[in-house]
């Protein structure tokens, strides 16, 4: 049985069914997720860029992949990715709690993460192929405090090995070289503003727009990049709703872009801190939705 729904703020496609979700997490409804132990040179110390994985248990006991990569250096101080802060029966817009992925804050500047989930940076069932497929990637985020954080967002990039200098492109939410061939990443850059950046084949160049939205301390900032079957990608956000609900607004002023024909990419979300900080990042809620066909609803409602 599936639903067919012509609002796609909401979330609501064309045949909907359990095969349509490539990753699915809430802090409250979904078990806590297991990460592999972290340490390359010594237990718990790693240096930028090594990799490890996260398993994160769906709502109905089903089980979802993740990859991740450090970012920065990662000291036998730093916290692992654990779901943390006091976890309540129902999310108000204003609850601190969730999986803190804040990595080495509380140690140096700079560190976080870059994590593809539904499988591995190089593809597989989780990659959307443009012309192909439809979808979409939407997470909420929240701290007390933006400014501790420069990087935290969503993206889809073209299938590639992880690289530990695109997270720091997001951070500075510059025009600079985003690393990745393609992408398309939306959230807060600089410890300030939204934005959204891309580019496409490598261009050298990134296209960066600071949108009409910021994020709020203690608030729930909510984002969704959808990506049509043509390869056209959309934005959405709401500030101070609960975890992955309340009304998506397309913020004003994003450039358009579109992914090519062919291209196979991938759905990841990204974290960095701004300063050393005894401070919390936490994701609350994250879903991946994968559509086969093209996409019937042309217009945004």
């Amino acid at each position: 049985m599936y639903t067919s729904s012509l609002n796609k703020n909401s979330g609501d496609y064309q045949q909907e069914t359990p095969a349509n979700t490539v990753f699915k997490w809430n802090y409250i409804d979904c078990g806590y997720p297991m990460v592999t132990n972290l340490g390359n040179s010594g237990d718990g110390v790693m240096a930028t860029e090594d990799k490890f994985g996260m398993i994160f248990p769906g709502p109905n006991g089903e089980w979802y992949s993740a990859s991740a990569i450090s970012i920065g250096a990662y000291t036998a101080a730093g916290k692992t990715p654990q779901v943390d802060g006091s976890v309540p029966a129902t999310d108000t817009a204003t609850t601190s709690a969730g999986l803190d992925i804040q990595m080495d804050c509380e140690t140096a500047a700079a560190t976080g993460l870059e994590v593809v989930v539904g499988g591995g940076p190089l593809g597989g069932n989780h990659a959307l192929t443009v012309g192909t497929h439809h979808g979409y990637i939407d997470a909420t985020f929240i701290t007390p405090d933006w400014t501790d954080f420069d990087g935290c967002g969503i993206g889809w990039r073209k299938v590639e090995d992880f690289n530990d200098g695109h997270v720091p492109i997001l951070d500075a939410g510059s025009a600079a070289d985003g690393i990745y061939t393609d992408f398309a990443a939306f959230g807060a850059m600089t410890d300030t503003d939204i934005r959204t950046m891309t580019d496409k084949n490598d261009s050298g160049t990134s296209t960066v727009t600071d949108v009409t939205a910021v994020p709020v301390n203690g608030q729930n900032m909510r984002l969704r990049i959808y990506v049509d079957s043509d390869g056209a990608v959309t934005y959405h956000h709401v500030n101070n709703a609960v975890a992955g609900a309340g009304a998506l607004a397309a913020p004003a002023g994003a450039a358009a872009f579109s992914f090519d024909s062919g291209d196979k990419i991938v759905p990841y979300f990204f974290s960095s801190s701004d300063t050393a900080a005894a401070d919390v990042l936490y994701l609350k809620d994250i879903t991946v939705k994968k559509y086969p066909g093209t996409d019937a609803y042309a217009t945004q409602v």
